[in-house]
């Protein structure tokens, strides 16, 4: 029998009623069930910050599973994340408050979930040790809420990539091992967490993904509804224009479970509802940590990263540093600042200019011994953000740089507008792009 997989164009929240309807989505549910919500909240996205369109999922799907779970007469229901951590305070809460997921909680008597929190019980599946939230071991009917994006790492970030947010902190960085490696470890996590029912939040869907801080949202309107979790990302793949068997976690898993038909062809999957064809667009997904800042006019400025090698906490870190040199400043010539980032890449680059960013690459390039190391795992942002904005050259390029952060700075504070890149311009006053879908 083939798998069902229903795609829905999302019109109002009773849209999310009909997706989960059409792929018969509660056929293995009881109101007795202790059900458990896994959207995609990574990260905070606010106004006067990034924003939230294709990079976390929206409130109004969260809110439509949440009353059709209601309606079906399920009363234990708990919403789980593990938001990347940082510094400043970002965690999982404030990810939470940041698209009033709190308020949601209180309104239906949905309790909140900090995965990072734990407690986490050891799995190992095969030869791959990891530390998973109970939580989201224990519970009857888990749902996966994953947005429909691109991903620099795995290509793409859907049902799968998503069960990640389950993980301790000290897991997250062990999957990022090697080169390859994290492909191969996701795969294994696939094995370890149940999925009973996937529902992707395609009303926006990012490009050069994961996360605002690198891509790109495009209104899509579309939401994806199964009960197999390798049906759903095989059609959340093809909406992305791209072939499920390119995304290498996927590939695999359906071949040890004897499943590459499904990644394979189209017609092994049984499609209800909208027309694929009819709502696929090719978006990109492999990107340059670096792309803003060139595009932004630097000069003189490479960073060298393997990506699927970099955890979340250097990632975030070094990508904040690099988001204010690009949107702070413009046509700066560094004169061949080189970064060095994320495991398994060796430099000859024997130079003060050369930066080692956190303990990995200081590991693998003992050999030079006249780079400048940035210590830690992850390195501290303010450490971070000292040593590579002070390498701006010129007086007036600092004082420009300082005056605009000050300026960003208080405009954050009073939530006015996004961060002043170019390519955010496109969510200005442009109601294709509308907050009402993250607030409650």
């Amino acid at each position: 029998m083939k798998p069902v997989v229903s795609l829905v164009r999302y019109k109002e929240i009773s849209s999310v009623t009909k997706a989960i309807e059409l792929c018969d989505g509660f056929k293995n549910l009881k109101p007795t069930s202790k059900v458990l919500l896994k959207p995609n909240i990574c990260t905070t996205c606010k106004k006067g910050g990034a924003p939230p369109f294709g990079a976390v999922t929206t409130t109004r799907v969260i809110e439509g599973v949440v009353q059709t779970l209601k309606d079906f007469g399920v009363n234990d229901i708990c919403i789980g994340e593990g938001a990347v951590l940082n510094e400043f305070g970002t965690n999982t809460l404030r990810a939470y408050k940041c698209i009033n997921i709190h308020k949601l909680a209180k309104y239906y008597g949905v309790k909140l979930i900090d995965f990072n929190a734990g407690p986490h019980r050891k799995i190992i599946t095969e030869d791959v040790p990891m530390n998973i939230a109970v939580s989201a071991l224990e519970s009857d009917f888990f749902i996966n809420l994953p947005v429909l994006k691109t991903h620099l790492d795995t290509m793409v970030s859907l049902a799968c990539k998503n069960l990640k947010g389950c993980l301790s902190m000290i897991s997250k960085k062990y999957f990022h091992g090697e080169n390859g490696k994290l492909h191969y470890h996701i795969s294994r996590l696939i094995e370890s967490v149940p999925q009973h029912l996937v529902v992707i939040d395609g009303i926006y869907a990012m490009e050069h993904g994961p996360d605002p801080t690198l891509g790109t949202a495009h209104p899509r309107g579309i939401l994806v509804a199964s009960t197999d979790f390798l049906a759903a990302d095989a059609v959340g793949t093809r909406l992305l224009g791209g072939k499920p068997t390119d995304v290498e976690h996927l590939k695999l898993y359906a071949e040890r479970h004897g499943r590459m038909d499904v990644l394979n062809y189209q017609e092994a999957i049984e499609i209800r509802g909208e027309q694929l064809e009819d709502h696929t667009e090719y978006l990109p997904w492999d990107t340059k940590l670096d792309r803003d800042t060139k595009d932004s006019g630097h000069t003189g400025l490479d960073v060298h990263v393997i990506n699927n090698t970099l955890c979340c906490g250097c990632y975030c870190n070094l990508m904040g540093v690099l988001l204010l040199l690009a949107a702070l400043s413009h046509n700066e010539d560094f004169h061949g600042m080189r970064i060095i980032a994320g495991k398994s890449l060796k430099d000859d680059h024997n130079s003060s200019k050369t930066f080692l960013f956190g303990n990995c690459p200081i590991k693998e390039n003992k050999h030079l011994d006249k780079a400048i190391k940035i210590k830690g795992c992850p390195p501290k942002f303010i450490r971070a953000f000292y040593l590579l904005v002070n390498q701006i050259p010129s007086l007036s390029g600092k004082v420009t740089f300082y005056s605009r952060l000050a300026l960003t700075g208080v405009k954050a504070i009073m939530g006015i507008g996004f961060f002043p890149l170019l390519r955010y311009e496109r969510y200005k006053n442009n109601p294709n792009y509308d907050l009402k879908y993250f607030t409650f």
